[in-house]
Formats: C-alpha cells, sequence, structure tokens
C-alpha cells in the first residue's frame, strides 16, 4: 500500500482484518491493526467514523468468541476432572457405572 491511500485500499485492510478475527488469526490481525493504525491520520473523518462503527461490530464479534472460549476451557476441564476421577476409581477396583 505504498504511495497514495484509497478508499479502496482502506476497504480491502478491512476486510482482511476481519478474515484475521473470523479465522482466529490474532496474530495477524494484530499486525494488520498496526499497518491501519499508520494510514489512520491519512484518511478523512467519514471514513474514520465507518472504521470506527465496524471496529465496534468486531469488539462484539471478539467478546462472543472470548465467552465461547472460556465455556469450552471450562467443559475441557469438567471432562477432565470426570477422567481423573474415573481412573482413580479404576486403580482402585470401583467401576464407575455412568450410564446408570
Amino acid at each position: 500500500m505504498e504511495g497514495r491511500i484509497n478508499e479502496a485500499d482502506i476497504v480491502k485492510l478491512e476486510e482482511e482484518i476481519d478474515q484475521a478475527i473470523e479465522a482466529e488469526d490474532f496474530q495477524k490481525l494484530n499486525e494488520l491493526l498496526d499497518a491501519r493504525e499508520k494510514l489512520l491520520p491519512t484518511l478523512s473523518v467519514e471514513m474514520l467514523k465507518d472504521i470506527q462503527k465496524r471496529d465496534q461490530q468486531r469488539k462484539e464479534t471478539l467478546e462472543l468468541k472470548i465467552k465461547e472460549f472460556k465455556e469450552s476451557a471450562e467443559q475441557m476441564e469438567s471432562g477432565k476432572k470426570y477422567m481423573n476421577s474415573y481412573i482413580q476409581n479404576e486403580d482402585k477396583g470401583n467401576i464407575i457405572n455412568r450410564l446408570g
């Protein structure tokens, strides 16, 4: 993106940011945000407002992904505790009949 920055360049960069979020490629996301930050002073107020609106939507998307990640981690921890309980009881000669 050398030379003069136009709206199409920003739109492409914004699309890449959205793709990085969707792919959960946070390293690439940080690189893209750094690149965009350098371009912000050259943008019109209108474009900056549009970016701010999209960033609010991105924030909501990221918050949802964080919530899903936490829930997944909690489920994994519960599964780990269950497996540890089963293994400990199995070592003692007890069999847990979880099916009823």
